[in-house]
């Protein structure tokens, strides 16, 4: 293994540590915060991006399937970081069977 392959895969696993530890820190976060009147309060009614962001927050997605929290804002966050963390597996996967089959 040369010293770049070794420095990609301790740069990989340096940035998954880290995306995961940020992950868990968050839901943390938001699990000492979910029902309690630490809550934010917000006011989207004049912000068109919020307005949009409430019809998907109060769809059935976020209402019955994913109710991981009782603010639907934390809910979506979460989903969010989830897809992020899903999408950076993929490409990893990829990029590891692209490396191993230049290999031999």
């Amino acid at each position: 293994m040369t010293d770049e392959q070794k420095k990609g895969r301790l740069h990989r696993i340096r940035w998954w540590i880290i995306a995961l530890g940020v992950f868990f820190i968050v839901q943390l976060i938001f699990f000492t915060i979910d029902g309690t009147s630490l809550e934010p309060n917000l006011n989207d009614s004049d912000n068109i991006v919020g307005k949009y962001a409430d019809w998907l927050l109060e769809s059935r997605l976020f209402n019955e399937w994913i109710t991981l929290y009782s603010f639907p804002w934390f809910n979506l966050a979460t989903i969010l970081f989830v897809i992020f963390l899903l999408a950076n597996a993929v490409t990893d996967i990829f990029s590891i069977k692209e490396i191993k089959q230049c290999r031999g």
